[in-house]
């Protein structure tokens, strides 16, 4: 039987030196919560169906504030299970900080786009962050008391801030500072892969942003003689005939292979 599973690589994963895992856009948050089921505050409910500018921000501050105020989830269970006891980072381009809330080591995961936790200025008039989960209940005590939907402002220069997540909008003008530690614990991380027995695990990663783990993670499969390289993704999963010895494109949404229950 073809293997397609996250538990049918859990013998190739334990045999490894070391294991790398890239998490994308299929796994994001939104993808995996039902916010409608789990957010069930009414005034949230209430801004469901409504598409003005206005009610999308409002939703983000519910979510984002529920996001942060998670506690440990076991959404990403199987993962974590064939993950015990190895020596492993992930890496991911989503900037809902879910991974944050699971049993993954905090230390071994880095998100260079964002997690959620900080505001910045959208000018942005410096590279000052501000936490998000005061300012977020702020904005939700205050719609619930008026019914009016606020924004924040830049105490510095009166700009609107905005989440300190990395978009297609925002990369411009992103400040990257609230990552740069955990990247560079996967960066002195990386440079112990060479010469080991290494499998690359990628789930759910499309071309949103190649260059972050995509490219990367072929480059790595490539040039180590021990890697293993497995890519998930319901669409884009092909792999290049240079690596074809080495990795399988699985055609199956990322939720799918984690065995993540979704409608």
């Amino acid at each position: 039987m073809k293997r397609n599973m996250l538990k049918d690589y859990k013998e190739q994963i334990q045999d490894a030196d070391l294991v790398l895992v890239g998490i994308g856009r299929e796994l994001r948050a939104d993808r995996v919560i039902d916010f409608k089921k789990a957010i069930t505050n009414e005034h949230y409910q209430n801004l469901i169906d409504k598409e003005d500018e206005d009610s999308k921000w409002m939703r983000t501050v519910y979510e984002r504030e529920y996001l942060l105020s998670m506690k440990e989830t076991d959404l990403f269970k199987e993962l974590e299970e064939v993950l015990e006891g190895k020596e492993y980072f992930v890496v991911t381009s989503n900037d809902d900080g879910l991974l944050y809330h699971t049993h993954l080591k905090k230390d071994h995961v880095t998100a260079p786009c964002g997690n959620g936790d900080f505001f910045q200025c959208s000018a942005p008039c410096d590279e000052q962050l501000y936490p998000a989960n005061l300012g977020l209940r702020d904005l939700i005590d205050y719609y619930e008391k008026t019914g009016k939907i606020e924004y924040l402002e830049c105490p510095k220069c009166g700009k609107q801030l905005i989440f300190n997540v990395r978009t297609e909008e925002t990369k411009s003008i992103y400040i990257e500072g609230a990552y740069l530690n955990s990247w560079a614990s996967y960066t002195k991380w990386l440079q112990n892969t060479l010469n080991k027995k290494l499998f690359i695990l990628e789930l759910g990663e499309g071309f949103e942003v190649p260059s972050l783990f995509r490219w990367p993670f072929e480059k790595m499969a490539f040039y180590n003689e021990k890697a293993t390289f497995v890519r998930v993704h319901h669409s884009l999963y092909q792999i290049g005939k240079e690596i074809k010895e080495k990795g399988i494109g699985i055609k199956m949404d990322s939720r799918d292979f984690l065995n993540i229950a979704h409608e």
